[in-house]
């Protein structure tokens, strides 16, 4: 198990300049804590458990076959997300992560960074920056698995 320390930040709007976006759906077994999920990335499978709140969180990922995938995908009815994911680059060398969703979540646009301690500040790149509305890493209702089942933060 490994610990995931991560910021999360909502965006007005796709940023400028993003191409080559990867497809994600992922699916929540369970949603208390921890977390269950599978995702299919790109066609990349995947198992998930993610223990904790706030922006340091116990990770714990496998890859699974698709046919297990295909299996545990069902138990995920209601409480999906969809979305397209650009990578960009920051000059501090850290990759941001651009998700765009689809769906009953179309419009929403976050960001997220993975940092390789508590202490990092991460660099915003500007296209990210510029359309950055609000720091929103221990707002429970921007986690995927609450999108995933509530929708759309009002």
């Amino acid at each position: 198990m490994t610990q995931e320390i991560e910021k999360k930040y909502l965006l007005a709007e796709l940023p400028m300049g993003l191409y080559q976006g990867q497809q994600i759906r992922q699916g929540y077994i369970t949603t208390s804590d921890p977390e269950v999920r599978v995702r299919d990335k790109a066609g990349a499978f995947f198992l998930t458990r993610k223990g904790g709140e706030g922006f340091i969180r116990e990770e714990e990922e496998v890859e699974i076959s698709r046919e297990i995938f295909c299996l545990l995908w069902p138990t995920t009815e209601g409480k999906r997300v969809e979305k397209t994911r650009y990578k960009v680059k920051a000059d501090d060398g850290l990759v941001w992560e651009v998700d765009q969703y689809q769906g009953i979540l179309s419009g929403l646009v976050t960001a997220e960074v993975e940092l390789p301690t508590a202490d990092t500040l991460a660099t915003t790149p500007p296209s990210i920056a510029a359309v950055l509305v609000a720091d929103v890493t221990c707002d429970k209702r921007y986690k995927n698995k609450a999108l995933a089942t509530s929708y759309i933060p009002v």
